[in-house]
């Protein structure tokens, strides 16, 4: 990472271009499940996947703004670390969950939301109770497996509402690069300020964005509006 660099820091804050990117998709996501749980007319299996979507990326963008912009000593930096890698589990499972009651059906839908949640448990579990048995950059496979598992369900949701296609295409996107960015460490760009975390930062904030109006316009059409 850019440890070795000396930080900008705004005030006590430490990491404050992430803190602001994430704790303003905190509110965003707060915002985006207030609107499904309020919203009339569609299913009621509908609503509660919408607002788990929203509630699982509310939890990630709140610890994410903690963990990052807050002084912590060295101890709860590791613990809100894990807490941070954890809610990444919670949040796909989140995305799995809205597209595959939003996209499939039966058995199928069952099926994804069943296995993206068990993964998230037992990832969420490692990190809690067996921190060092795992290295922390070991999850991100887990977490890309985890990922590939709500790839029926987007397929599903593309065959559904065609004229999503292109956004969701592009969401998928953001979050690939997003990926590959966080691995590589690449870009550096300005490394005090605004590096390849806060670029992996924005094009996660960005991609649930893209998904958040997504599924707006899939509960807008469903309770006939």
């Amino acid at each position: 990472m850019s440890g070795a660099v000396s930080r900008i820091r705004l005030g006590p804050l430490h990491n404050p271009v992430r803190g602001l990117l994430h704790g303003s998709a905190a509110i965003l996501a707060a915002a985006a499940a207030g609107e499904f749980a309020a919203a009339q007319g569609a299913a009621p299996e509908l609503r509660a996947a919408l607002v788990t979507f929203g509630l699982s990326a509310a939890a990630l963008f709140t610890v994410s703004t903690l963990y990052h912009a807050l002084p912590w000593n060295e101890r709860w930096k590791r613990r809100m670390q894990r807490a941070d890698h954890a809610m990444i589990y919670c949040k796909i499972a989140g995305v799995s969950t809205a597209f595959a009651v939003a996209g499939l059906r039966g058995a199928e839908c069952d099926l994804v939301i069943a296995a993206a949640w068990g993964i998230a448990a037992l990832g969420t579990a490692q990190k809690a109770w067996l921190p060092d048995v795992v290295h922390e950059k070991a999850s991100i496979p887990f977490q890309v497996l985890q990922s590939l598992v709500a790839v029926p369900a987007l397929l599903a949701f593309s065959e559904r509402f065609p004229d999503s296609t292109p956004v969701l295409a592009i969401a998928c996107a953001l979050y690939a690069v997003g990926a590959v960015i966080f691995v590589s460490e690449r870009p550096r760009l300005w490394p005090r300020v605004f590096s390849f975390h806060e670029l992996f930062h924005g094009l996660v904030v960005a991609g649930f964005g893209l998904l958040w109006l997504l599924l707006s316009d899939v509960l807008a059409a469903a309770a006939g509006r």
